[in-house]
Order: structure tokens, then sequence, then C-alpha cells
């Protein structure tokens, strides 16, 4: 008798478990986002840079792996229409639970693959916070942004740069949990909008970059005029050396169709 031939691995099948894996405490942090996080500070950086860059409201937005919706309820609270769009379903159903909890009704959210999502042109800009570098294939999902976007509209993107792949985090996230994690720095970027067909772009700094060129922590351990005067030197040359690789690495993508 012949013998069935066997369905392919789900290469997803991390993206799509990760919510039901992390345990109780992993989801507490994911709801509690960003003030739950050690970097709450680079994630409000970057929260001030969109709702600087977006059109403002009313506009309707899709953010495209949302996760559970931390992001997604704050662009609802802020006035705009929302589709946050994630592959796994476990986030999709904690981010409707959390629309509901707050009474927040400018939120829907979707399970669904961005790289095959079907937006129909209805969108006035499409967000990936922290989450293109996560794709399996980023051509498509940067193709299903074009379609997703009316003439005009706008795609920004905020990812990790190069070495992002390599960073201990990285490695331990694909080894326990099976997700894709690359490096995205604004230069690849870039080349896949080209393929995708966007006509127009934008390269921004990092908004916690720039936060870091001012505001830093490390002045706590200053003990002296001389010692916070020493950090301050050190901070300022570190901000030169970021101002000029900031385009080749870490940055602010905004791409128009």
């Amino acid at each position: 008798m012949t013998q069935p031939t066997p369905l392919p691995p789900d290469s997803k099948q991390g993206e799509r478990d990760y919510y039901s894996r992390i345990g109780p405490e992993g989801i507490k942090h994911a709801l509690a986002k960003p003030f739950s996080d050690d970097h709450c500070a680079h994630y409000l950086a970057s929260m001030t840079a969109l709702f600087s860059l977006l059109p403002p409201p009313p506009a309707r937005l899709v953010e495209f792996g949302c996760g559970t919706g931390w992001l997604s309820l704050d662009f609802a609270r802020r006035g705009y229409d929302v589709l946050g769009v994630d592959i796994a379903e476990d986030a999709v159903r904690l981010a409707r639970a959390e629309a509901t909890a707050y009474g927040i009704t400018k939120a829907e959210f979707l399970t669904a693959d961005y790289e095959s999502f079907d937006g129909g042109a209805a969108f006035d800009a499409a967000v990936f916070h922290d989450a293109l570098h996560h794709a399996e294939d980023e051509l498509a999902a940067l193709r299903c942004a074009y379609a997703a976007l009316r003439v005009g509209g706008c795609v920004i993107v905020l990812e990790p740069g190069s070495g992002h792949a390599t960073a201990p985090a990285a490695l331990h996230a694909v080894a326990e949990y099976g997700v894709h994690e690359k490096s995205m720095p604004p230069a690849h970027i870039l080349r896949v909008a080209r393929q995708a067909g966007f006509i127009r772009h934008l390269v921004l700094p990092q908004p916690h970059q720039l936060l870091r060129m001012l505001y830093r922590q490390r002045y706590h351990q200053g003990n002296s005029t001389k010692d916070l005067l020493g950090l301050r030197i050190l901070s300022i040359l570190r901000s030169i050396q970021f101002l000029l690789r900031w385009r080749w690495d870490p940055g602010l993508v905004l791409l128009w169709k």
C-alpha cells in the first residue's frame, strides 16, 4: 500500500506556539509592556516617535506582529482605528481580552500570518514594531504591507540592526522556542522594500539612541563633578559614533506607497 506523503513541518510553529510556552510570568510581562520591561524607556521613546510620525487621528492603522496588543491598544486610546495582526492565536485572544477589559472599541485583532495578509488597500499606515525580524520571508511581509496601504500610505519599521541574530537573547529564543530571529538593519530593509514596490523612503535614528545622547542612568554612578563630566564626555563620544553609523545599523525606516 502506498504510504501518504508526510506534510512538511510548519516552519512558523515556533511563532504560533510562543505565547503558550512562555508561562504565566511571560504572559504577565507581555501584557504589562512597556512598563514591565527592562527597556521601558526604549519602548516609550519609540512610542513618542511613532505618535510624532503617524498621520494624526482619525486614521486607519494596522500593526503587524502585534503580540498581546499593548501598542495597538495605545494607538486606539489615541483615537486611531487599529487592526492588530499576529500569527499566534493565544496572543490575539489575550489582546482581545485586554481591549474588552479596558473598554477599548477602536482596536480589533486578527489571527493571521502577516506574510500572507490581505489588507485590501484599506489602511493609512502600517507599523512593524520589533516584529519584521521574526519574519520567515520579509519580502512577502513587506509586499503584504504595501498591498494593505492606500496610495500615499506609509509603513514605519523599527527593528534591531546588524548583529541581532547572533546576540545571546536571540540565540536563546531560537533554541528555546523555535522562533525566527534575524538582523534587520535599515540597508537590508530598503533593499527588500524596493522589491516590494515602495517608491520613497526615509531613515531616521532609533528613538532610544537619541534619548541616550542626553539621558543616561549611568549619571547616577558619578560621585563628583569630575565623574559626571567624564561620563558626559563619554556619552558625547558614543553619540558621535552612533550618528556616523545609524543609517546602516539600528534605525527607524519610513516607506511610502
